[in-house]
């Protein structure tokens, strides 16, 4: 029985006719194996129908919709063919109709039916330009394979043994499969920015597939994120709960909930770079004992701004902690960080909602009024055992001294695999700088 490779392509390797050329490479370079191909929406077109769809203008729906269409006839004019225009056309008429449901009557549901048509077009624009390339494709969109959800709308996740009694590829060689949704409660439904991560990884464990590629364009698993401007070294191996933890604290590195179906099954998940086919990039797989811990990689959350209320004899801390949390999960605010004690409780949310927690929480009189404080950044060193160690706290405090950095270790952070640290906001790039300096981070 032949092996199953999942490869998985994400928008920014989906930009124009080099990384077509480059991705029937990477399919062809393998030989006597089946290919399951996981694929985004092209580049940009999420936050283009995102933009629209915020938009009351119902005139310009079809100018829109058009745009859409021209874009994906530029990256793959065989859409054209007979094979796959009427397909296309579907994914197209489909975007149409939920633009205008939207407009009508604004939903999730209807707003999740517009997104997906991204994917659904990316899926033919891709198999057409594979199929002109050589490789015998064809579109699988995932309410028509059978990929099934579950958790919808909390905690979205595919749902492994619905999906696995009901997947039915079309007959291809590859299948090209819309990443990042599929059926949940009669309609379609999402798996949150980056599911097509999760798409990829949870095909591999239904299809216990010997492997999982991530092709990107960055080289695998940096120490840094490359958007703090820091040379970090590339990470050629990590744990899963590494990379867990990691991939939550440095978006968009990977969807923190991607190795999830992999871990039990043992099954490797690479990060690799698309355009570079003699590097392997960065591999995920069990825990390895590799000597004494030390950080491998430090992940940053910036902009977070302390929500702060200040109790009095009167209330408890838990009851006031129960209520405020629940308040904060109904405007679907995120809480990073959560410190109680008995004299206040303390909340870490992202600066962009702080203004609508406010709101929220003083909508509730039983609750204390919310004080916000200056922002900060959240940063997440990540090691195998790092947090059993107390000299690896020592030395990041000792740094912190040394260079004048407001480093606050954050107790409730503290994981076998991972140090939680907060810094003032301003403080951010001196404070990632001299850990990268401090704990070998930074590329030769």
């Amino acid at each position: 029985m032949s092996e199953t490779l999942v490869y998985k392509f994400g928008g920014s390797c989906l930009k124009g006719q080099s990384d077509i050329e480059a991705i029937a490479r990477r399919i062809s370079e393998v030989s006597d194996v089946n290919i399951v191909v996981v694929v985004s929406a092209l580049h940009g077109i999420t936050d283009r129908i995102l933009e629209r769809l915020a938009r009351d203008d119902v005139e310009s729906i079809e100018p829109f919709v058009t745009s859409v269409e021209m874009t994906h006839l530029e990256f793959s004019p065989t859409l054209v063919e007979p094979q796959f225009v009427s397909i296309f056309n579907q994914a197209k008429n489909l975007l149409l109709q939920a633009m205008y449901s939207h407009h009508e009557n604004p939903t999730e549901s209807t707003k999740a039916e517009a997104l997906a048509c991204g994917e659904r077009m990316s899926s033919v624009a891709l198999a057409a330009a594979l199929t002109e390339c050589g490789v015998d494709s064809m579109p699988a969109w995932a309410e028509r394979i059978g990929i099934h959800l579950k958790g919808v709308p909390e905690n979205p996740e595919i749902d492994l043994e619905k999906t696995e009694n009901s997947l039915n590829f079309p007959s291809s060689s590859v299948s090209v499969v819309t990443g990042w949704y599929g059926i949940a409660n009669g309609g379609v439904a999402l798996l949150g920015r980056g599911g097509s991560d999760l798409t990829a990884t949870s095909l591999a464990a239904v299809l216990n597939a010997e492997e999982v590629t991530i092709w990107r364009d960055v080289p695998g698993i940096l120490a840094l994120a490359p958007h703090w401007s820091l040379p970090s070294r590339n990470l050629p191996y990590m744990s899963y709960t590494e990379a867990s933890e990691l991939a939550l604290f440095s978006e968009p590195m990977l969807h923190h909930m991607a190795v999830e179906p992999l871990r039990s099954r043992g099954i490797p998940l690479r990060l690799r770079p698309l355009h570079d086919p003699t590097s392997l990039g960065s591999c995920i797989g069990p825990k390895i004992s590799a000597g004494h811990p030390e950080v491998r990689a430090v992940g940053c959350l910036p902009r977070l701004v302390p929500l702060t209320m200040r109790l009095s004899g009167v209330v408890t801390v838990a009851k006031v902690v129960a209520d405020a949390t629940a308040e904060l999960e109904r405007c679907q605010t995120r809480v990073w960080s959560l410190r109680a004690q008995p004299s206040e409780a303390r909340f870490l949310v992202s600066e962009r909602e702080a203004a609508r927690a406010v709101r929220q929480l003083a909508g509730q009189s039983s609750l204390p009024t919310a004080e916000l404080g200056a922002p900060v950044a959240l940063l997440c060193l990540v090691g195998e055992g790092i947090g059993s160690d107390n000299s690896i706290e020592q030395q990041i405090l000792s740094l912190s001294r040394m260079n004048n950095l407001s480093l606050t270790p954050l107790d409730e952070g503290k994981r076998d695999h991972a140090l939680h640290f907060t810094v003032p906001a301003e403080q951010t790039h001196d404070a990632l700088a001299a850990l990268a300096s401090e704990l070998d981070l930074l590329s030769a």
